[in-house]
Order: C-alpha cells, then sequence, then structure tokens
C-alpha cells in the first residue's frame, strides 16, 4: 500500500506539473523532443513504430505519427479493449474515435492488429520501436504510467517480438528513483530536451 501511495503522489505531482506548461513552453519542449527522437539511430532503422496518440497535455506525438508514415513506416496505435490492449495500422489520424476514456484510437478491425508476423525475419532486431506514454521515469529507465497497467502487460505477453523502448519525457517527469514491481516493463531510452539516457 505504501509503494501504491507514492506512486499515486508522484503521478499527481508530475501530472500537475505537465498541465501547467504554457503552450509555448509546451511547443518548444515537443519539437526538440521530437527532432532528438527522429535523430536516433533506433527510430532510423525501425520499420513499425508502435506510438501513443497523446492527449491532453501529454507530449505531442501527432506530427511524430505523421512524419512517420511519410518516411514509410508501418504505425500502430494502441486500442484498449477491457484490461487489455492491442495496436492496430493506421494510415493516418482521421477516422479515429474516442475510448471511454477521451483518448482517440481506431475502430476495432481484426485485420489491423499487429501480429508477429508483421515482422519479417530478417527485420527481427530494428524492426519494432515503440514510444511509451508516462509520467515519471528514472534513470534505470523504470517508469510510472497512469496506473491501469496496459502497456505492461502487453509487452509481458508478447515477450517474443523484440520492441525497442523509448520514452519521451520533459526534464522535471526525471526523478531519482522509481520503486519498480515485478510486473513492470522498463523503457531502454528516456528522451528529454536536453539529454538522452540509455538506460539498458
Amino acid at each position: 500500500m505504501a509503494k501504491f501511495m507514492v506512486k499515486q503522489e508522484i503521478r499527481s505531482r508530475l501530472l500537475a506539473a505537465r498541465n501547467s506548461l504554457s503552450a509555448d513552453e509546451k511547443s518548444v519542449h515537443d519539437k526538440k523532443l521530437k527532432e532528438k527522437l527522429f535523430a536516433t539511430r533506433q527510430y532510423q532503422k525501425c520499420c513499425n513504430l508502435f506510438c501513443y496518440i497523446s492527449f491532453k497535455s501529454e507530449i505531442d506525438t501527432h506530427e511524430i505519427i505523421m512524419q512517420s508514415l511519410a518516411d514509410g513506416k508501418r504505425v500502430f496505435v494502441p486500442r484498449v479493449e477491457g484490461r487489455d490492449m492491442e495496436f492496430y495500422q493506421i494510415e493516418g489520424l482521421d477516422g479515429l474515435v474516442a475510448s471511454k476514456f477521451g483518448v482517440p484510437e481506431p475502430g476495432p478491425d481484426n485485420n489491423r492488429i499487429f501480429s508477429a508476423e508483421d515482422t519479417a525475419d530478417d527485420e527481427q532486431l530494428n524492426a519494432n520501436l515503440m514510444i511509451l506514454p508516462g509520467l515519471a521515469f528514472d534513470p534505470a529507465g523504470n517508469r510510472i504510467g497512469y496506473g491501469a497497467g496496459y502497456y505492461d502487460r502487453y509487452l509481458q505477453s508478447h515477450k517474443n517480438i523484440g520492441f525497442y523502448r523509448i520514452a519521451l519525457a520533459y526534464d522535471f517527469q526525471l526523478i531519482d528513483r522509481i520503486e519498480a514491481d515485478e510486473q513492470d516493463v522498463a523503457v531502454d531510452m528516456i528522451i528529454t530536451p536536453t539529454k538522452i539516457i540509455i538506460s539498458s
């Protein structure tokens, strides 16, 4: 219970800090984050990009998604289905529907769900890049998300598929240490407007 309360306090504090950014501050930071991401070898070499669709004060991913499509990458975005989440391929941001949380997501279409067959054997090493959302991160790559555990469960259940995991974060979202649970999945890289941390 104590660990849960600590995580809840961190969530509340950093969500408030993120919500307090002015539109101009956010725009400047998001532009730097986007440029740093596109400059990484992991982005340049990936075939499939898995990315959340930003909502409210989250770091903007709309331009990242559109640029990735323009770069010829296959883009997959999440859809929540009960306690589970699947990634669906999209060709653009049109036609998205609001989830029960108000988050934009693709409609159900089994033909667009990502599966291992979407990654050719010779692409496996550099194929799949995932951008994970979160409210706090530490230098070891541990993260505090929104508390529902969708990404942790998805990655745990797809261990046979290699994903390179990147978090985009504002500098104030970096904290010294997060006490991770056994089921938590860490990120491999954290990109902030001022630094890149390789955690693996």
